[in-house]
């Protein structure tokens, strides 16, 4: 009687295992027909900067490294057209922000810069100022606002233009 018991026990506890992996194999399964796995892979690459714009966004990290500004709390954005926004803090202030928005083409840089900021390379407010570079498909775009106005415009000059080199060549590019 203990010996059929024990046997019971046993066999349910293995087809409980055996259901439970059954479930998170299917699970990852379902993500790998359903795009999710992809999407996520290709989410972690952008973020981490292992995608295409990987060496775009370390070297400007580095770049403002070298002028003591540490960019910190990326995000990351893309809309349906598939234009890429990078936000980043600059030594964790919520006031100063560096932007680097990569659209498709030039033309859908020039429309979307000047949908997001309006028509001008700097715009200002009372209170905010939006310092815009561009190059090719790309803009950087430095915003300061409050107390802390253009604390940091100065570097972002020294930066700009080595960080926009730096974006990846498209195969029907040419260099100028």
């Amino acid at each position: 009687m203990v010996n059929r018991w024990a046997i019971g026990l046993l066999s349910f506890s293995l087809l409980a295992v055996i259901m439970g992996c059954t479930r998170d194999a299917a699970k990852e399964e379902m993500k790998k027909y359903n795009m999710q796995a992809y999407q996520e892979g290709n989410k972690e690459a952008k973020t981490e900067g292992s995608g295409l714009n990987g060496q775009l966004l370390n070297t400007m990290k580095d770049l403002f490294k070298d002028h003591n500004i540490r960019l910190t709390n990326d995000t990351y954005a893309e809309d349906d057209a598939g234009n890429m926004s990078y936000l980043y803090r600059m030594n964790d202030d919520s006031s100063q922000l560096i932007t680097v928005h990569i659209f498709t083409d030039e033309q859908a840089r020039i429309n979307g810069i000047k949908e997001l900021y309006g028509a001008g390379g700097l715009n200002e407010t009372g209170t905010m100022d939006n310092m815009i570079f561009t190059q090719r498909e790309a803009a950087l775009v430095y915003t300061s606002a409050g107390k802390k106005k253009d604390q940091y415009t100065e570097q972002v000059k020294k930066v700009a233009a080595d960080v926009l080199n730096q974006l990846p060549r498209r195969s029907n590019d040419k260099p100028k």
